[in-house]
């Protein structure tokens, strides 16, 4: 046998054009480099003749002469939708099924991954398969990181190359909409402590899209369930982000009223008020701070009613005949995650307070006002059950509430959460805010406002 760098073999590599299509390097014959698809491929019926720099693991017709190596194994499954996958990018897809997906939402019956649309569009695969394995990656420190960000590169490029057709239908915005908010999220939850972290461009990329698809009422109503859920974790992450930066978020606050339960990332336990209707008091809050600094006349009625309207609300039972449901019903008021999303719903009212009186009524931190709702929302915190899904996206409750703790016990149960959040998601995000905290408890005093704490917050960390 000759050795791989005999002239033999040497004249054998020179039979393909460089550029060729795969097909053609595939089978090591002459390419003519036509486009969109070359002369042999046309004449042989071969579908899917491309010119790209990387081979695309989900091509029907993979290299079948890849040598095999320890780190890679390029057997094919077609346990998905009869669609062949790679052994990687089953694995990846497996991984998100049951590791990440289930981290997006609060919901006990969450709503299916965007697994048949990755198996439809090549970004949403891409976007899917890369979020997985950099999360992956955080535990088992297996990949090279110049591995991971040649995917992540490679991804977006494909996204840009379909942006820039001339045009572009609905569905395929849609797809790559979800595309994009997965980058996003990938950006905010997982490399937000990287120097090249890039959410906020993606955040101004999927909002480039929704304002293409007619704003984002007309995009989450003609969505499907799943975009929807990451439509509202999207609003939900810019308002956060909004109000730790102290500026206007990116929609119009009357988008929170048409969020439909069942289709967003927060259980709609039964109650007086739902998480929508705190969000969007929190998004009236926003604009309002924002109408004050450019020059509008305060008003107390406003401030007054933003009090009333986050007020802390608790369910009360019903017991007419109709209404009686049979002991262990999903919608039982004392069932684990309803209480739970109770206690969600009103961490995020007592840090909505906290909001007012710190960063519109830039009442001092140490102010009783403020440390009764500190206290408060912690105490909502630890009433939630821990085997439940709905701690985890309790975030920025526990970092506002943090951010104002003054005293020890605040300050150790902000840190106790902090670590069981992080062992639940294993999110980069987390330890970000506990960096923050820190810092912010070293460096400010008991008489700083909103402004004062958050003024060095992180612009790539997404906290929900």
């Amino acid at each position: 046998m000759s050795s791989p760098f005999s002239p033999t073999s040497n004249l054998r590599r020179k039979r393909t054009v460089e550029g060729s299509c795969w097909p053609c390097k595939q089978r090591r014959v002459k390419c003519d480099l036509r486009q969109p698809s070359c002369h042999r491929c046309i004449a042989s019926g071969t579908e899917d003749c491309s010119y790209d720099k990387l081979l695309l693991r989900w091509k029907k017709r993979p290299s079948k002469r890849v040598p095999e190596t320890p780190q890679q194994n390029i057997s094919v499954h077609r346990s998905l939708d009869d669609m062949s996958l790679a052994t990687n990018e089953k694995r990846a897809v497996d991984y998100f099924k049951g590791r990440l997906w289930p981290l997006f939402s609060t919901v006990h019956e969450p709503i299916p991954p965007p697994v048949a649309l990755a198996l439809r569009s090549q970004p949403v695969l891409q976007a899917l398969c890369v979020f997985a394995e950099e999360h992956r990656a955080l535990q088992e420190k297996g990949q090279a990181q110049h591995t991971l960000d040649n995917r992540r590169l490679h991804c977006l490029t494909v996204i840009r190359g379909e942006l820039g057709l001339e045009q572009t239908e609905a569905a395929s915005l849609t797809a790559l909409l979800v595309a994009v908010l997965l980058l996003y999220f990938l950006e905010g939850y997982v490399n937000c402590a990287n120097d090249d972290a890039s959410t906020p461009c993606h955040a101004s990329g999927a909002s480039a899209i929704i304002d293409a698809l007619g704003g984002f009422e007309v995009a989450y109503l003609s969505s499907d369930r799943m975009t929807r859920m990451l439509l509202s974790e999207f609003a939900s992450t810019d308002l956060t982000e909004a109000m730790m930066q102290d500026r206007r978020t990116r929609f119009p606050t009357a988008i929170w009223n048409s969020m439909e339960p069942g289709s967003v990332w927060w259980e709609s336990p039964l109650g007086n008020k739902s998480l929508a209707t705190v969000l969007g008091t929190m998004a009236e809050m926003t604009a309002y701070r924002q109408d004050v600094k450019e020059g509008t006349e305060p008003c107390n009625n406003m401030i007054q009613a933003f009090e009333r309207a986050l007020q802390p609300s608790y369910s009360m039972l019903e017991h007419s005949a109709e209404d009686k449901k049979p002991l262990g019903s999903k919608c039982d008021l004392f069932d684990a995650v309803t209480a739970s999303s109770l206690s969600l719903n009103r961490s995020f009212q007592h840090a909505g307070l906290i909001y007012l009186y710190s960063a519109i009524l830039q009442i001092p931190n140490h102010h009783f006002l403020i440390q009764q709702h500190v206290h408060a929302c912690l105490e909502s915190i630890q009433g939630m059950d821990t085997k439940t899904k709905v701690q985890n996206c309790a975030l920025f409750p526990l970092y506002v509430a943090g951010a104002h703790a003054i005293s020890g016990p605040h300050k150790e149960t902000v840190l106790e959460k902090l670590d069981v959040i992080y062992k639940n998601l294993r999110f980069e995000s987390v330890s970000c805010v506990r960096i923050m905290l820190e810092q912010i408890w070293k460096t400010t005093s008991h008489t700083s406002t909103w402004i004062d704490l958050f003024k060095d917050v992180l612009p790539c960390t997404l906290v929900i």
